[in-house]
């Protein structure tokens, strides 16, 4: 049989595409990043290591804000904190 040569790198190849995909996105504001989000929330990871990605966080809360919208998982999260910083406005 011509056609058996190519079934087996052609497996090989789906088994490797299967072990990679998938990402599995948590929900709104995953934005796809490579951060990802803090598992169980929709909190980006980055909120919990820097002031300004909780202020970013925020105001992007803030902008798409909407009475249809489904409320955001945070619990579980904890966000970063600075006592050095100056207050940011949102």
């Amino acid at each position: 049989m011509r056609t058996t040569p190519w079934i087996v790198p052609a497996a090989a190849v789906c088994v490797v595409l299967a072990g990679c995909g998938g990402g599995g996105g948590d929900g709104p504001g995953d934005g796809g990043g490579s951060a990802g989000n803090v598992p169980g929330t929709d909190v980006p990871a980055p909120v919990q290591t820097s002031i300004a990605d909780v202020i970013a966080f925020a105001k992007s809360l803030i902008a798409s804000t909407s009475e249809t919208s489904d409320p955001v998982a945070i619990e579980g999260a904890t966000l970063a904190t600075s006592d050095t910083d100056e207050p940011a406005e949102l």
